[in-house]
């Protein structure tokens, strides 16, 4: 094949698997990549520095917002009338399904499996026959929750770092660091163990600063201007601060500090932007809440005018 064709039919290729994107109202970070085959259509979306949506996803949502380094993968759907927060540093495995008609609160650092589905709201029956099954209500999902994949959540709370194992169907609420399993999910942690253990602080230094060396070693950045502190030190905004007390950093997004973010994610570390580099956070705060009317339809409370 000569090579303008293999050009042109690149550029064909392109063209037609474009992304879609139909918003009214777009705040849109740094460094977000959305990938050829994405359609996106929402009344307000806002995706934080260093997003990745991946091919083939699918969102028609009226208020999406998701925190910083968050990944949609491949040939997700994301629906609902209802708001859906989605925080920093989570993870939504391939042809999962995320619901938020009841509105969906999803918090820092969470996991979700592929092929997992997370519902707000259960009807399709006819009411006005006597159907009894027409329900909406809100999914709130904390901190470092684990959902390891093939997972179907109703509308429930879990706690932070609570997890369900592969296949679970979780219809009750999840408690903090606990473990669950099976049809439906029930506490496994006396079997399982918890999610997680403390470490020490010394130890946990020691595999941040191992983390630190590699990178550099691998990406062999063109500056290294990252920095494992004990306290923010304001004064030095020539580096990109990383406290493991506090389990933040200083966003400047160098791009070593964004290389080395992505090195981390999504299993060696999860830091959180430091209070005044966070501009994201003020929209990941819930909004307005959903209301059906008698007649069964929706209301979601965001002003629909210009």
């Amino acid at each position: 094949m000569p090579s303008w064709l293999a050009r042109a039919k690149t550029r064909a290729v392109h063209w037609l698997h474009a992304a879609v994107v139909e918003v009214e109202e777009l705040r849109l970070g740094r460094e977000v990549r959305i990938e050829p085959g994405v359609e996106i259509r929402c009344r307000r979306l806002v995706l934080g520095d260093g997003v990745v949506i991946r091919a083939g996803t699918r969102i028609e949502m009226a208020d999406l917002v998701i925190g910083d380094y968050t990944v949609i993968n491949q040939h997700c759907f994301l629906s609902g009338t209802g708001w859906c927060r989605l925080g920093h540093n989570c993870w939504i495995g391939h042809y999962s399904v995320l619901d938020s008609i009841g509105t969906t609160w999803i918090g820092d650092n969470v996991g979700v499996g592929a092929h997992s589905q997370l519902w707000t709201h259960a009807y399709f029956g006819d009411v006005l026959e006597g159907c009894n099954f027409a329900s909406q209500r809100p999914l709130m999902i904390e901190d470092d929750v684990w959902l390891v994949g093939h997972c179907i959540v109703t509308p429930i709370r879990a706690a932070r770092r609570s997890m369900a194992m592969v296949g679970s169907v979780v219809t009750r609420d999840m408690e903090e660091n606990r473990v669950y399993a099976g049809v439906p999910a029930k506490d496994l942690t006396e079997r399982f163990g918890p999610q997680f253990t403390a470490r020490p602080p010394a130890e946990r230094r020691a595999m941040l600063e191992g983390h630190l060396r590699t990178y550099y070693e691998r990406a062999k950045p063109r500056q290294r201007r990252l920095a494992i502190v004990d306290q923010f030190d304001p004064a030095r905004p020539e580096i990109s601060q990383f406290s493991l007390a506090e389990r933040r950093y200083l966003k400047h997004l160098y791009p070593e500090e964004v290389g080395f973010m992505r090195y981390l994610l999504p299993t060696k570390a999860k830091f959180l932007p430091a209070p005044g580099s966070d501009w994201v956070g003020e929209h990941l705060r819930p909004g307005p809440p959903v209301t059906r009317s008698p007649d069964g339809s929706a209301s979601d409370g965001v002003s629909r005018g210009a």
